[in-house]
């Protein structure tokens, strides 16, 4: 494999994470499972920070990929450090079994929000254009709003869901 392979390789792993990044908890950032013991953990975040650190990459790296690839490597570490430490795992785990995928300092957790499992932004804009129809009891705009986000994203099954409900408060 050529260098330039594996630098295709590393680009496009690294779009992907970064796509995704809000919607995977810690353990699938290191491509661990919830059970994995310190040894584990270490193992593969040094294995990811061989690839993955953006020093690695020298210089000479476009402006966007290298901010995709810091956001992408800070996640890896910022999972490493909560898996690792045996207080903050253990209310990470509590707040990763209520949706809460983030740990931050203290015992304070970041909430998934569920317009994040959006990749298209347009299609989230138009999601939070029709939750903010909803809060006006504006069920057009809010029906209108979704269809148009899931002509962009037609297989969310939230945008789907979403849609189901106005519909039947519509009919009611």
């Amino acid at each position: 494999m050529t260098n330039d392979d594996i630098r295709v390789r590393i680009e496009t792993f690294v779009e992907r994470a970064y796509l995704n990044l809000e919607q995977v908890d810690y353990y699938r950032v290191l491509g661990v499972s919830s059970a994995a013991d310190n040894e584990q953990i270490r193992t593969a975040y040094y294995k990811l920070a061989a690839y993955l650190h953006p020093d690695v990459h020298g210089i000479d790296l476009d402006p966007v990929f290298r901010n995709k690839l810091t956001k992408v490597f800070s996640r890896v570490v910022e999972a490493y450090r909560t898996l690792t430490d045996s207080n903050k795992r253990r209310v990470y785990d509590s707040g990763l079994a209520g949706g809460r995928m983030r740990f931050r300092s203290g015992t304070t957790m970041q909430p998934r929000r569920r317009q994040d499992s959006l990749v298209n932004a347009k299609a989230k804009r138009f999601f939070e254009l029709s939750q903010a129809a909803l809060r006006d009891n504006d069920l057009r705009s809010a029906r209108t709003n979704l269809k148009l986000a899931l002509s962009m994203e037609p297989d969310s099954e939230l945008l789907q869901e979403e849609l189901i409900k106005i519909e039947k408060r519509s009919s009611s």
